[in-house]
């Protein structure tokens, strides 16, 4: 899959995301969950194991990772 139509997704945060640090996130992609590093969008915001995330766009310089912010209404 393209990493463009990754944005919009929504996932389940598994490593958590954290300001300057990578976390990691479960995508449904085609019928596969698959892996995804993850970076807070705004840079500052944490979001926490467990947790409900956004995909907002793919990371512009490194594969296999993606900007999420916190998912409305989750922990």
């Amino acid at each position: 899959m393209a990493d463009h139509t990754l944005a919009g997704k929504i996932g389940r945060v598994t490593g958590p995301v954290r300001t300057g640090r990578l976390g990691e996130v479960m995508l449904a992609v085609g019928d596969r969950v698959e892996a995804y590093y993850a970076v807070a969008y705004d840079g500052e915001e944490s979001i926490e194991r467990g947790a409900e995330c956004v995909v907002v766009e793919p990371h512009p310089q490194l594969s296999r990772t993606v900007l999420v912010t916190a998912y409305p209404g989750s922990p």
